[in-house]
C-alpha cells in the first residue's frame, strides 16, 4: 500500500515538473524577436521595412505590399528591386519624407503589381537598397484566405 502511495507522489511530482519545464521554456522562447505580421520585416540604418509580403491568386499576378518607415531626420529615397515571372527587373522607387512612412498597398495607396511564377506558400526575394549594396528579403507569397487580403487578389 505504502509503495503504490509512494508510486502516487513521485507521479504527480514528475508531472508538475514536466509542466513546469515546458512553462519555463515557452518563456525563454518568447524573448526571441520575431516579426508579429504576416509579412516580413528588415531593419536598414535609413529605414524599417514592415509587414512585406505579396498576396497572389495563384494565377501568377501578385500585389507587393508592405510600409516603409524612415529613421532618420531627412528626406530618403529608396528602391525595391525585384524580378518578374519574365526575368525582368522592376524597381520601385519612394521618397519617403524624413521620419515619416510610405504605405504600399496599406492605409488606401496601391500595391505593386507583377508576375510571378511562384505560387502561395512559397517565398520571392525582394532587394531593398537605399545606398550602396541592397539588403535581400525573402518575402511570402500569401492567398487571399484572408479577409484583409481578398481585395488584392486580381
Amino acid at each position: 500500500m505504502k509503495s503504490k502511495k509512494l508510486v502516487a507522489a513521485l507521479a504527480a511530482v514528475l508531472t508538475v515538473l514536466a509542466l513546469a519545464g515546458c512553462s519555463l521554456s515557452r518563456e525563454v522562447a518568447s524573448l526571441d524577436p520575431y516579426s508579429p505580421s504576416d509579412g516580413v520585416q528588415i531593419d536598414l540604418p535609413e529605414i524599417k521595412a514592415r509587414n512585406v509580403l505579396f498576396i497572389s491568386g495563384g494565377n501568377g499576378k501578385a500585389v507587393l505590399i508592405g510600409s516603409f518607415i524612415n529613421a532618420t531626420q531627412n528626406q530618403v529615397t529608396a528602391q525595391i528591386e525585384t524580378m518578374d515571372a519574365d526575368g525582368k527587373l522592376v524597381v520601385t522607387e519612394m521618397v519617403i519624407e524624413a521620419a515619416g512612412k510610405y504605405d504600399l498597398g496599406y492605409n488606401g495607396t496601391d500595391g505593386k503589381e507583377l508576375t510571378l511564377t511562384e505560387i502561395p506558400g512559397s517565398m520571392h526575394p525582394i532587394y531593398l537598397r537605399v545606398t550602396g549594396d541592397p539588403s535581400r528579403m525573402l518575402v511570402p507569397i500569401l492567398d487571399g484566405t484572408l479577409e484583409e487580403y481578398r481585395p488584392f487578389i486580381n
